[in-house]
């Protein structure tokens, strides 16, 4: 994969919106408080990308690489993830409301604080994530794939959560 000079991803990022960088190789990079609002990162590469209060709502990142991305307070809302790998990703304040994590695989990753009101966690996996204090509705926790080891929205582990009464 080629390698951006910091002036060719500061041009190509602040090109005319929406952006279609799909399957780009943005990994590692520091793109704090970038405006990726609308993008188009089908299948991109953004493992261990430093997305901090990145502005992302309604992106489509499906299929993306997003392993150890660190995404703390991001505005994810309406964006399109089905089947993003967030293992391990810093979701920490991230606002997800309305999100689409269709068979996202959220394993491992901290979502302490997070937004996923109205978000779809059908068939996601979301082992050893932790969800406290998270905004998520237990309906929607209810057609969640897999939560071994999940830490909920009231501190306790799964495998204790009751999805009829969310305690």
């Amino acid at each position: 994969m080629a390698e951006f000079s910091r002036y060719e991803l500061f041009v190509l990022l602040n090109q005319a919106k929406p952006l279609w960088l799909s399957y780009i190789d943005l990994s590692d990079i520091d793109l704090r408080g970038v405006n990726l609002v609308k993008a188009i990162l089908i299948g991109a590469n953004l493992s261990g990308v430093n997305l901090t209060g990145a502005e992302m709502n309604e992106a489509n990142m499906g299929g993306a690489n997003l392993r150890n991305a660190k995404l703390v307070g991001a505005d994810l809302r309406k964006a399109k993830l089905r089947g993003a790998d967030l293992r391990g990703a810093d979701l920490r304040e991230a606002n997800l409301a309305e999100a689409d994590l269709y068979e996202a695989i959220l394993a491992d990753s901290s979502m302490v604080d997070v937004n996923l009101g109205g978000a779809d966690l059908t068939n996601a996996n979301l082992d050893g994530a932790n969800l406290n204090r998270a905004n998520v509705p237990d309906h929607r926790l209810a057609k969640v794939k897999s939560m071994i080891g999940t830490v909920m929205p009231n501190g306790e582990p799964a495998e204790k959560w009751d999805l009829k009464t969310g305690v």
